[in-house]
């Protein structure tokens, strides 16, 4: 269990009360368990993850500020087709009828939207 004997459960119990996120608080939970005596295995089937999951996700309670060791570092991925301000544009008008935008609808829907955004935005999404 050396892998968090810096850690305390005080401190694990605390960040858990602090936490609303489902991923960050099964990496704290799985710290707790493991400190109380489980195994990664167990905690590998508990989770439905590999055992080098778990591993992962206890090594980070043992390298890193325990604040910053049940979230993952931001990643870069594909940038955003449309801005901050389009999204909430987008998503006010989502919240009206399509009909106010000349849409013959009275309900929003996947192709709907998806032509909605690539008439007012001129942004193409997959439908997926």
């Amino acid at each position: 269990m050396s892998q968090l004997d810096s850690v305390s459960m005080e401190d694990l119990h605390e960040l858990l009360s602090e936490v609303y996120e489902r991923t960050p608080a099964q990496r704290i939970l799985a710290a707790i368990a493991y400190k109380q005596g489980d195994s990664k295995t167990q905690l590998a089937e508990r989770h439905d993850v590999t055992w080098t999951t778990v591993d992962n996700w206890l090594n980070r309670f043992a390298e890193q500020p325990i604040e910053q060791a049940p979230y993952d570092e931001q990643r870069s991925g594909r940038p955003p087709k449309l801005t901050e301000e389009q999204r909430e544009v987008l998503f006010k008008q989502l919240h009206e009828s399509p009909e106010e935008f000349g849409y013959d609808r009275q309900a929003w829907f996947p192709t709907l939207v998806y032509h909605h955004v690539k008439e007012q935005f001129g942004a193409e999404y997959s439908l997926r």
